[in-house]
């Protein structure tokens, strides 16, 4: 829910002689919400960042990436 993902993607851009990053992401979050039960799907919205970033043709990445959902 804080966005780690962005943070930790940004982070390794400036991470010296990074050739691969390996992120590690709950498959889903659950919290409450107003006595509710909610699951944020973080593993989803990972890939859905990663292919945003990885498919676009005006960013090179300088790593490649690993995602793992457990």
């Amino acid at each position: 829910m804080g966005n780690a993902v962005y943070r930790d993607i940004i982070q390794a851009m400036v991470m010296v002689d990074l050739d691969h990053l390996i992120l590690a992401v709950p498959l889903g979050y659950r919290y409450l919400s107003g006595g509710k039960t909610v699951v944020s799907k973080d593993y989803e919205n990972t890939i859905t960042v990663a292919d945003a970033l990885y498919s676009h043709t005006r960013i090179k990445m300088p790593y490649s990436l690993t995602i793992i959902g457990y």
